[in-house]
């Protein structure tokens, strides 16, 4: 329109956005930087840039695929909020994260002057920050009264030898539940094929059937086969307790005399929780018997310390892997069990061993945390 006023980009840099946009545009198409040069043309529409000049910006777009150039000072919509108000919109949302649920409605409430601009501005500038709508940790979370019992134990942690962490051994036992129903057994088979499914992204299928996740409700349910397992040097090893038997003292130094001396290999320290079986007079005196050493500095309420936690995946992912489709006789469980157990000992053997001996990297994270659960 006459009078109306423009702004434009000057010429006499190259990288500016549309020149970018130019050349990222003539890449695709699989031009090189001598025939881009040849055609592309300044803002003049007369001079031409440098072949350099365009090989210089395909490197940069080589590195950075996602760079689109950089704005002339003074180019572009005015930024509407100062840095400070950007601070103060993050600072807000990280003050109470974790207490109230603070969404950009909440945020807009409590600050009057964004009511002028929209959600929108409120969600760019939390998105600049790196801040995003997620699902939350899926982590139970640590109670305060624990956090100084953790955190003092990493700080132990950081002062011992690598060598003498690599000697460490850990122990734990879990729980699997075999199906009883044909019923049972189709949520267990949904739930081995994982919680994410490609969907179209307008959600007109989320409905259906096969994208509909399988019921929690019989997670826990079915038939017990509770087993027992040392995760040591690499190799874990297990036990499968015998129909309606619970680990009590007696199973448990029966344990140890009888497996645990052949299966701690080179290890002399022992990592284990706190039930009170564990740690009996009785279970004390039998690890001394065979050499293993209690780690004493070892926290409550600390299952992301204790690497067996670990191989307790790998092994729910392998018998995921391999779930019949059909329901499951205890003994053909306990088959396929020792048969998963022996394939992670193989194809998992230096992942087990790297969670293993990975001490410091765990309690880093954890007083990155402030003594929060780790991701392990």
């Amino acid at each position: 329109m006459p009078g109306e006023k423009r702004t434009y980009y000057t010429a006499f840099e190259f990288q500016k956005a549309f020149e970018v946009g130019q050349v990222k545009a003539h890449a695709h198409h699989g031009m090189g930087a001598s025939a881009i040069s040849r055609i592309l043309l300044k803002r003049d529409g007369k001079n031409k840039f440098s072949i350099q000049g365009v090989a210089d910006i395909l490197d940069k777009l080589e590195d950075e695929p996602t760079w689109r150039g950089e704005r002339e000072e003074g180019s572009g919509r005015p930024r509407e909020t100062t840095k400070q108000q950007d601070k103060t919109i993050v600072n807000f949302v990280l003050k109470w994260r974790g207490k109230k649920k603070v969404t950009v409605a909440v945020i807009m409430k409590n600050f009057a002057w964004l009511r002028a601009f929209g959600n929108t501005l409120v969600e760019e500038r939390l998105g600049e920050a790196g801040l995003e709508w997620l699902r939350r940790r899926r982590k139970t979370l640590v109670e305060s009264r624990y956090i100084p019992g953790r955190l003092k134990y990493c700080d132990w942690v950081k002062h011992r030898h690598q060598a003498t962490l690599d000697l460490w051994a850990y122990s734990d036992g879990t729980v699997f539940y075999l199906d009883k129903t044909e019923m049972a057994n189709e949520h267990t088979q949904r739930r081995a094929i994982g919680g994410y499914v490609w969907r179209y992204s307008d959600c007109r299928d989320a409905l259906t059937r096969d994208c509909v996740g399988p019921s929690s409700y019989n997670k826990a349910q079915g038939l017990p086969v509770r087993i027992w397992g040392l995760l040591a040097n690499g190799i874990l090893h297990i036990k499968v307790l015998d129909e309606g038997v619970v680990m009590n003292e007696e199973e448990y130094v029966e344990l140890i005399d009888d497996d645990f001396s052949r299966w701690m290999g080179p290890c002399r320290y022992l990592v284990q929780d706190f039930e009170s079986c564990l740690r009996c007079r009785g279970s004390r005196h039998a690890l001394q018997s065979i050499g293993l050493e209690l780690i004493e500095q070892y926290p409550v309420a600390s299952q992301d310390f204790n690497a067996i936690e670990n191989a307790w995946k790998f092994l729910r992912d392998r018998l995921a892997e391999t779930l019949p489709k059909k329901l499951e006789l205890r003994y053909e469980f306990v088959q396929r069990l020792k048969q998963a157990v022996s394939w992670i000992n193989k194809r998992k053997k230096n992942n087990l061993i790297h969670l293993s001996r990975n001490q410091k990297e765990r309690c880093q994270e954890c007083i990155g945390l402030e003594g929060a659960r780790t991701s392990f």
